[in-house]
């Protein structure tokens, strides 16, 4: 079952694990003082708003729809913008990179039974398509955020400023 605990055990141990992985590589963000808004859809509605805590640093993980393995994306707040900054996963599958060179690519490896994929992809706004079958989760600053939970089938990520800015 896609919901079980065992998967999403997995799923936040690989978050775990992806987050210690580049705890040598974060440095205190320029954006720090910025949030990570939630919008409903392609809309301007705010649906929650985060402080991503001193780095910066969050990530995004899910079930991989076709290997329905583990995979976390690790982004950094930074003045530019959202800043994709790793890969991790256990198993190729459709849409994730398989190859030296891919968009961003800055570094491959292969590290405690992960493959690990360091890059820098910058985005503007993320949007995301969200199922709750494939556990996609939020972790900022030590806040787990079950993103079905927000009831909505579709929303936006982007760096907004603290209340009242």
């Amino acid at each position: 079952m896609l919901g079980s605990n065992a998967h999403t055990l997995g799923t936040w141990r690989l978050a775990f694990a992806a987050g210690l992985l580049l705890l040598p590589h974060a440095a205190a963000s320029e954006a720090a003082g910025d949030n990570l808004c939630i919008y409903k859809g392609y809309t301007d509605t705010e649906l929650a708003r985060y402080a991503p805590g001193q780095s910066g640093a969050f990530s995004l993980s899910f079930l991989h729809s076709v290997s329905l393995t583990p995979v976390v994306d690790i982004y950094e707040l930074r003045p530019a913008g959202i800043h994709q900054v790793a890969e991790v996963f256990e198993a190729h599958g459709a849409g994730l990179p398989s190859f030296a060179g891919d968009v961003g690519e800055t570094g491959w490896r292969f590290e405690n039974g992960k493959f690990v994929l360091e890059m820098d992809r910058q985005f503007d706004r993320i949007q995301l398509r969200i199922q709750r079958e494939y556990l996609n989760t939020l972790h900022i600053a030590d806040q787990t955020i079950t993103l079905a939970d927000l009831d909505a089938k579709s929303i936006g990520l982007q760096i907004c400023g603290k209340r009242g800015d």
